[in-house]
């Protein structure tokens, strides 16, 4: 009886801990999404700025320092929402030699400085295709375990070579090691050695989910001591791969017509008529979804898009879609969110919504779905 009442009480420990993280995800999604409206007028201004042949080249300096900071707080919020669950991937080409150089940026100053940090990158071609702030995560959290795995100082290696049709990416160390008796559970949700301050035992868990969502596999080697190797093995990009590079961008072209905007966030409503004029739209902006329905029903003829925020107080953005829908069932209808895209989106876009504009988003991100939506 005594070691059946203690794995019931492992057990109900682990469904605490199990509710406390969801608690936690539900928490850190919601701020993704409220940060992620903020930074839609940060980089959205931003890009008005570099677009303005008047911005002198003074403040188009200051601009890129904005907009490299705003952009690597987006891949941050990116990874809160990995955390939460709140969307898929991005599919971006990604070229893994940056990102680690971007955790070896961070690293250099937060880690002691008796660990020494190495980088041998001898993959000649390091593109694969993914998302490039869940691939920052990986690296920094593999990382910041060997870290730890080297209490007394070290070396610490980021390393890349080819195989065949895949990058093959390396996390080393010259630390304690694991020990044979655990590691066959170092994936187990919940499962550390480390005290109960320090971890929740889910850091290689998530990077184990990361890896295998962008196609790819983790492997660990610890027979070649001192310390560990982890190994991820991801696809390599093939150059006709269609979806653009992490941070590209074309030129913003100019369209005509009106566009509704149904947002409540003031900074993004402004931000996006400021855009949308800028472009040669005319912007209606309005914040509740029933007075933008009702709008709608009075104007219709006049509006030749909409673009609907999906996470707003009363109507809500999905009941305001069918609402707007129900008035014309070829409204084009544009579904924006702090939110990544997730099947609950794919489902509007399925039911007749045209395109899905992630927040933040640029001038010219905003350009380029209103020309394919307004095509003829």
């Amino acid at each position: 009886m005594s070691d059946l009442r203690r794995r019931v009480e492992e057990l109900e420990a682990q469904l605490a801990q199990q509710q406390r993280l969801l608690a936690i995800g539900s928490l850190a999604g919601g701020v993704a999404h409220d940060f992620n409206n903020l930074l839609t007028a940060i980089l959205g201004y931003a890009s008005l700025l570099k677009e303005d042949p008047a911005t002198p080249p003074h403040v188009l300096e200051a601009v890129d320092v904005i907009e490299k900071a705003a952009e690597r707080a987006s891949q941050l919020t990116g990874q809160l929402l990995g955390f939460a669950r709140k969307g898929e991937p991005k599919r971006v080409r990604v070229d893994l030699h940056q990102v680690l150089l971007e955790v070896v940026e961070l690293l250099r100053h937060t880690i002691d400085k008796s660990i020494r940090i190495e980088t041998v990158f001898d993959a000649s071609d390091a593109w694969v295709m993914g998302d490039p702030g869940q691939l920052f995560q990986v690296f920094l959290n593999l990382a910041l375990n060997a870290r730890d795995a080297m209490p007394e100082g070290g070396i610490l290696t980021l390393q890349t070579a080819l195989m065949d049709s895949r990058v093959q990416a390396s996390v080393i160390d010259t630390g304690v090691g694991i020990p044979k008796a655990i590691r066959d559970r170092i994936f187990e949700p919940f499962f550390t050695t480390k005290g109960a301050q320090q971890g929740t035992g889910m850091g290689l868990t998530v990077v184990q989910r990361i890896v295998k969502s962008h196609g790819g596999q983790l492997e660990f080697d610890c027979d070649h001591p001192p310390g560990t190797r982890f190994h991820i093995f991801l696809p390599l990009a093939h150059p006709a791969d269609s979806a653009p590079r992490a941070g590209e961008s074309k030129p913003a072209s100019r369209g005509k017509g009106a566009v509704l905007v149904i947002d409540d966030e003031e900074v993004v409503r402004q931000v996006a008529a400021r855009m949308l004029k800028g472009l040669g739209y005319h912007a209606i902006c309005l914040e509740n979804p029933s007075e933008a329905v009702e709008y709608f029903r009075r104007r219709r003829q006049d509006i030749d898009a909409i673009i609907l925020d999906l996470v707003m107080p009363g109507l809500g953005g999905k009941a305001c879609f069918e609402a707007l829908r129900e008035i014309d069932p070829q409204a084009r209808v544009i579904l924006t969110s702090g939110y990544s895209l997730d099947s609950s989106v794919e489902t509007l876009i399925g039911q007749g919504a045209k395109a899905f504009l992630q927040k933040p988003y640029r001038v010219q991100q905003l350009s380029e779905i209103l020309s394919k939506v307004l095509a003829p």
